[in-house]
Order: C-alpha cells, then sequence, then structure tokens
C-alpha cells in the first residue's frame, strides 16, 4: 500500500469518526423506538454515519483541498529545483 491510499483511508476513517460522534448527538432514537432491537438501531447509527461522514469528506474537501494542493505544488516545485 502506497501513502496515498494510506492517506485516503485514513482520511475516509477520520470523516466516518465525525459522522458516528455526530449521530451520537443528534439522538437517534427519536427517529427509531427504543422497542427496536439493538442490531437495528446499529444499522440504523451506521447508516446516518456514513452519509454524515459523506457529507464531512465533500465539505473538508472543498475547506483543505486548496491548502494541500499548495502546499504539494511546493514541494514539488523544491524538488524540482534541488
Amino acid at each position: 500500500m502506497d501513502l496515498a491510499t494510506g492517506l485516503s483511508y485514513g482520511y475516509f476513517l477520520m470523516c466516518l469518526i465525525l459522522g458516528w460522534m455526530a449521530t451520537a448527538i443528534l439522538k437517534d432514537e427519536v427517529l427509531i423506538k427504543q422497542s427496536s432491537s439493538p442490531a437495528k438501531r446499529f444499522l440504523f447509527r451506521l447508516g446516518i454515519a456514513l452519509v454524515l461522514a459523506e457529507g464531512f469528506r465533500v465539505f473538508l474537501s472543498f475547506i483543505l483541498g486548496p491548502f494541500l494542493d499548495e502546499l504539494v505544488n511546493r514541494s514539488i516545485q523544491s524538488f524540482i529545483g534541488f
């Protein structure tokens, strides 16, 4: 596994953790009854976390993307000058 693949998996994992935490804050018990099985509640929470993770991924890409492009461009330019 190369560095880019590892970073993209790490980025997705970070967004998934943010989505999971946001799901906990939303109190999904309001959306699904307490009497349902724990497996259903877990799957429901996982589904919401995946949707929120995708939203965080898109949002953070717009925020962090230009900064990372500039950082990589400067690194490449300094390497070419070397």
